[in-house]
């Protein structure tokens, strides 16, 4: 999916790549996102501020490629004749709505052929948290990435996966004695 547009030069698919780009990588709510300003960001320093549930602030980072799909989207961004200061704008130059957001990625799971009756917005979200704990980042880490008062909410994006579960109980150390062994052991 992360690949739909990157090779586009249409501007509204290359505003789209950096949108699925900042939901992959940062984790943002669809909120989030919509509400993100021009002057939010700091290239300079890969970073970002977030207005978050509860209109508490934290800090998002732009890995490089979010900032190589931020980049391209910058050029083109004054070719959309911009109203606002919202990063992310309608074809008209408007702050985009969450039903127009929604569109993207819905656009972007059919033509990745994911079925986009069983995935939204949140899912990408979603996948960001998995993706990172999977790959060993501290649930304490994510839960800050994320924005959430209680680790418990961040529990639930780290799920494992069922392979993951039946691999585990399949090497459980006690599945490798036999019979004959556990005896030996209570005698």
């Amino acid at each position: 999916m992360i690949e739909v547009y990157a090779n586009s030069t249409d501007e509204i698919e290359i505003r789209d790549n950096a949108v699925l780009h900042l939901f992959l990588n940062s984790g943002l709510r669809l909120s989030e996102l919509k509400n993100l300003s021009i002057d939010d960001l700091d290239l300079k320093n890969n970073k970002f501020s977030i207005i978050g549930k509860g209109n508490k602030e934290r800090t998002g980072y732009i890995n490089d490629i979010t900032r190589k799909a931020l980049d391209e989207y910058l050029k083109v961004r004054d070719k959309l004749n911009p109203k606002t200061k919202t990063l992310f704008i309608s074809r008209y130059g408007l702050k985009m709505s969450s039903t127009s957001i929604e569109k993207i990625a819905k656009r972007a799971y059919k033509q990745a052929k994911i079925d986009d009756e069983d995935y939204c917005v949140h899912t990408l979200r979603h996948t960001c948290a998995t993706l990172l704990y999977r790959n060993g980042v501290d649930i304490r880490t994510i839960q800050e990435l994320l924005g959430h008062v209680q680790i418990d909410t961040t529990e639930i994006y780290t799920h494992l996966h069922d392979q993951e579960v039946m691999d585990a109980m399949l090497d459980h150390p006690l599945s490798q004695f036999k019979m004959a062994n556990a005896e030996a052991f209570c005698a």
